[in-house]
């Protein structure tokens, strides 16, 4: 009983912690040290099931914030967070997670905040929690939660110029969207990609030192398009091959010798994009080379 009762709040869990820490590997071990202590307690005397898990996988994910952020500073080049995999099949997932947020812009958003506004902002605006909940889990009062929350949400949403996080409002580009922007590469049509992108677009490229990647953000319809033309004709024999669909975004995935060595996600806003996620980093790559759906 036990065991089913924690099965069916995994994929949740996993939701949960991979927003809050952008790596699967993290989040799976997040869920894992959740099931330990869940193990070692009298779930008869937790009144609210879903309540406990999420408030220990909160504080677990707190934990492991603190340390991520230095392994932040010396990541080489950009850090993305790696593209989402759900965890549980599509039926289940839509009863048991909130869909919202599971896009690379908005985890990408949540790096502006420090691990407690972090936390916070994802239960309050994601799983929907009031502050009177928020606050024992990251051990303040109501009021200075508010407060938190505050602050979170004018971080996320101040705009600079050149900042290289995208504003959260974005959401991802749908198929069709894709597949116009995947001809137009393909065919070299600089004129048809820069009118797909949005005047302030701006290219994310990760390779974490381990594959060819932009060093910083790529910003501007003409620079970044001109930077895809650029690539791509380099090898045309590595033209996209397939579209997939991973139960949040769709990605444009680029093989050479049988190998994935390119996915690339975007978002839009007012139906021009705003943020393409460009994934070289072959340890963020792997499950998507066999993902297989959504074809």
């Amino acid at each position: 009983m036990a065991d089913q009762l924690f099965e069916a709040h995994r994929g949740r869990l996993h939701a949960l912690a991979y927003r809050m820490l952008g790596s699967h590997a993290d989040a799976e071990d997040a869920v894992q040290d959740v099931w330990l202590r869940w193990r070692a307690v009298n779930i008869d005397d937790i009144r609210d099931v879903t309540g406990w898990l999420v408030r220990v996988c909160s504080n677990i994910c707190l934990d492991v914030l603190k340390s991520a952020r230095r392994q932040r500073e010396s990541y080489v080049g950009q850090w993305l967070p790696e593209p989402w995999m759900p965890v549980i099949d599509a039926e289940a997932e839509t009863n048991l997670i909130e869909r919202d947020g599971l896009g690379q812009a908005y985890v990408l958003m949540l790096e502006r905040l420090g691990p407690v506004e972090r936390v916070a902002l994802v239960l309050h605006d994601v799983f929907d929690w009031s502050h009177d909940e928020i606050a024992p889990v990251i051990e303040r009062t109501e009021n200075n939660t508010r407060q938190i929350l505050f602050r979170a949400r004018r971080k996320v949403n101040r705009e600079h110029d050149h900042d290289p996080t995208p504003v959260p409002d974005s959401a991802t580009a749908d198929k069709k969207q894709v597949s116009a922007f995947v001809e137009a590469l393909i065919g070299g049509d600089l004129s048809a990609i820069i009118g797909q992108l949005a005047p302030d677009v701006i290219m994310h490229s990760d390779g974490g030192g381990k594959a060819s990647a932009s060093a910083n953000p790529i910003y501007g319809a003409e620079n970044v398009a001109r930077f895809f033309v650029g690539v791509w004709r380099k090898k045309p024999e590595n033209a996209v091959e397939s579209i997939i669909f991973d139960g949040a975004n769709y990605w444009m995935l680029q093989h050479e010798d049988d190998r994935l060595v390119t996915a690339v996600c975007m978002a839009q806003k007012d139906g021009l994009v705003v943020d393409i996620f460009v994934h070289r980093n072959p340890d963020k790559l792997a499950f998507l080379a066999h993902l297989g759906c959504g074809q």
